[in-house]
């Protein structure tokens, strides 16, 4: 599979890319520097705006506008970042972690999840429903990462990096609730970070320190390994009036040898043959 370089971003920590089919433009989010990036592929120009603490994953409202999962909590703003409140401040326990990846699923539900540096089972997977407070539905997590939806919206994918695995949940697409944890697929390269599935059910796993990304079916197995000259890649998203490229976020935090990789966060994209499924968004 062929893998282009689309913006030479050198982000510190790329992460959260979600296709925007109002705009046709990806969101996706610097988390250290706390930015919201919109990148245009028809132009190729990459706008952002500030959110002044780290900001984990960024997605569309339905009724327009986006929400993010920052360091302090759940915010909503314009989709330029104007007019910015908080929604519901959330912290780890103990204090001083942050929320890390999330996403809005396709029944308007917003979820998001927790990590704190250094400590392990002190995170949290949080969903955000239409109305209400955001409610814990995984916790003694550490580092709470990608999560998506089979087709049919029964099974729910999700990362605890530090487990080194993909674990599934059975999934009620009425209420949202998760049952029946299981394990769904090791990864023997890297660690697992952000991921997405396709309309096919095939689960498109990031690998951190992993130099790549891989494919497994929705029978567990890895069917496809695509290599990326990046150390560290985050996440990804099906994108594209079609949903047919994928696009790849890969971060620079904690590399010694820049030299050696100077494409480490940049954003990347491919043509994987096979269609993505359509974003969510929070009903809320």
């Amino acid at each position: 599979m062929n893998v282009e370089v689309v913006l030479e971003a050198h982000a510190t920590l790329g992460e959260g890319p979600v296709w925007d089919p109002r705009e046709n433009v990806l969101r996706w989010v610097d988390i250290e520097p706390g930015e919201v990036h919109r990148f245009d592929p028809a132009s190729g120009e990459d706008t952002a705006f500030a959110v002044g603490e780290p900001v984990g994953t960024v997605a569309a409202r339905a009724g327009g506008g986006l929400v993010l999962a920052t360091a302090s909590g759940i915010w909503a703003c314009r989709a330029d970042g104007a007019d910015r409140r908080l929604l519901h401040a959330i912290d780890t326990d103990p204090p001083g972690g942050r929320f890390n990846d999330g996403k809005a699923d396709p029944w308007g539900r917003f979820w998001a999840g927790t990590m704190l540096e250094g400590t392990d089972g002190a995170a949290a997977l949080y969903r955000l429903d239409r109305e209400g407070p955001p409610r814990p539905v995984v916790t003694g997590v550490s580092v709470s990462n990608g999560l998506g939806w089979s087709p049919d919206g029964t099974t729910m994918y999700y990362v605890d990096t530090q487990t080194r695995g993909v674990d599934a949940f059975d999934h009620d697409p009425e209420t949202g609730s998760i049952t029946n944890r299981r394990r769904f697929a090791e990864v023997e390269r890297g660690w697992p970070d952000g991921l997405t599935v396709d309309a096919e059910g095939g689960v498109w796993v990031a690998l951190w320190d992993g130099w790549g990304l891989c494919r497994f079916a929705p029978d567990g197995r890895r069917e496809e390994l695509v290599e990326l000259p990046a150390q560290r890649v985050t996440s990804c998203a099906f994108g594209g009036p079609e949903l047919s490229t994928l696009y790849i976020t890969s971060a620079r935090t904690g590399l010694r040898d820049l030299d050696g990789q100077p494409l480490a966060g940049a954003l990347f994209s491919a043509k994987p043959g096979v269609s993505g499924q359509a974003p969510g968004e929070w009903a809320g």
